[in-house]
């Protein structure tokens, strides 16, 4: 694994604070991060055109690079949605084929909790008992996403000695969860 972090954050014409069903505590909490929605609407991409950019990118589809999360089922529903361009399969073992197949180096931090010594909490609180300083805007997806990543890399140097692999492929709350 490289010692570079990569990320990326998009907006989608297909959500609009105005027109679309939301929870009213989550916009808010965007918001208050400093989310400006009325921007987006002016900036927004189409979710259908990026899903074909992200294939073409190699980013997807390619089991050397590494997709590491926190507790971002809906996320990765939400992304082979773009992706497929379809519904999200009816059964959980077609949606962890899809899951295999476009992300097939997935790791998820809630997950590796488990395994190491009784950590708990949220992303905020493992990245404080692990001495992972935040850069940036909470509840922003650039600095989650460096926060994120940061966490697993200190996670794996001081818990996992030997190989991640047999953790991969995993969304916490979903699937196989041990």
């Amino acid at each position: 694994m490289l010692n570079k972090y990569v990320f990326s954050i998009f907006n989608f014409r297909e959500f609009n604070v105005n027109d679309d069903v939301f929870a009213n505590d989550s916009v808010e909490l965007l918001k208050q991060s400093g989310i400006d929605f009325k921007k987006n609407n002016e900036n927004r991409i189409d979710a259908r055109r990026f899903g074909e950019l992200l294939i073409s990118s190699g980013i997807v589809l390619n089991d050397s690079v590494y997709w590491v999360t926190f507790h971002s089922g809906y996320d990765f529903g939400y992304l082979l949605k773009v992706l497929t361009c379809q519904n999200l399969p009816d059964t959980q073992s077609g949606f962890f084929s899809l899951i295999n197949m476009y992300f097939p180096t997935i790791f998820d931090i809630k997950h590796l909790m488990k395994f190491c010594n009784s950590l708990h909490g949220g992303l905020n609180k493992l990245a404080e008992l692990l001495e992972v300083e935040r850069i940036g805007v909470c509840h922003q997806a650039g600095s989650d996403s460096l926060l994120t990543a940061c966490t697993f890399r200190k996670l794996k140097d001081n818990f996992f000695s030997g190989s991640l692999e047999k953790y991969a492929g995993v969304l916490y709350g979903l699937g196989v969860d041990n």
